[in-house]
């Protein structure tokens, strides 16, 4: 019976402590908390009349740049008038392009996606598409992994059969 009680106990005292810890942190977090505001001014307006189609990636390295990924999407009425950016743009903090890169005829066929890694390098994939790519910091192609347009089917279109059974090529499903 009394280890039932201590037991009792023991459970109460972890519940309003985790109560308690609660309240001080959503506390904490309403007076130091980060308040986000939309910067209408980044980023800084874009080169030689590009223009940019969907942004279907974001992604920010250890210096605080922002890279985005560029889908090549432009309406035939921007390309009167407009050239299409390049697959992936960099920003600094202050929104100013300091660097682009990729290749149209190289990157994944529907771009998406990004990450930095802990060497400071670019890595990217695409839907509907066979490849992860990785990019030096400054834009040059270092690895690709599958064969653009190739993928893991029965017919290695994406209209086969998925079979993941490939250790070389991938099966990416087309959002």
């Amino acid at each position: 019976m009394k280890k039932g009680i201590v037991r009792f106990a023991k459970i109460w005292f972890c519940i309003g402590l985790v109560a308690a810890l609660g309240i001080v942190g959503r506390a904490r977090a309403q007076d130091g908390g980060a308040k986000f505001v939309v910067d209408p001014n980044w980023p800084k307006p874009l080169p030689e009349k590009w223009v940019i189609g969907q942004v279907s990636g974001v992604c920010v390295d250890a210096q605080d740049h922002v890279f985005i990924v560029n889908r090549s999407d432009m309406t035939d009425k921007e390309a009167e008038v407009a050239e299409q950016a390049p697959p992936y743009i960099e920003f600094d903090p202050d929104g100013n392009m300091v660097n682009s890169f990729g290749d149209w005829k190289v990157v994944p066929n529907i771009t998406h996606g990004c990450t930095i890694d802990y060497e400071n390098n670019f890595w990217t994939a695409g839907n509907g598409d066979g490849i992860i790519q990785k990019y030096s910091h400054d834009g040059k192609l270092l690895m690709q992994i599958g064969e653009r347009g190739v993928v893991d089917t029965s017919d290695g279109t994406l209209k086969g059969r998925a079979l993941n059974s490939s250790h070389s090529q991938f099966y990416i499903l087309p959002i």
